[in-house]
């Protein structure tokens, strides 16, 4: 029996939403982004970067909820409603670091 109580503890363990640090950014092809000119890339920077922080405030809030859920009913509630949004992070983190590498190489800040 008790091994069985910490077989279930590691797999709800497992299931919890990460917090947005712990969470690695998807790969994007920098390519697309190198054939924009710099005010597009500017904009879409501006963009990808407030979705970036919308995405992160929400796996954040999802991290705490499971944090609180496994100190208390021993459950992660925020991955257990779907608001575990990593995926969802990864990928915009990826598309901001790309942005961000085609900003930087076509030297837009200069501009």
């Amino acid at each position: 029996m008790k091994k069985f109580v910490i077989c279930a503890a590691m797999l709800l363990a497992a299931g919890c939403a990460k917090a947005p640090e712990d969470i690695a950014a998807t790969p994007v092809a920098v390519d697309p982004y190198m054939q924009m000119q710099c005010p597009q890339l500017a904009s879409l920077r501006t963009q990808k970067t407030a979705e970036l922080a919308v995405l992160e405030r929400k796996q954040l809030e999802a991290a705490r909820n499971d944090a609180t859920g496994m100190a208390t009913i021993h459950l992660p509630v925020g991955s257990m409603v779907g608001k575990d949004r990593e995926p969802e992070y990864a990928q915009a983190k990826g598309e901001v670091q790309a942005i961000n590498t085609a900003y930087q190489t076509k030297s837009c800040a200069a501009s």
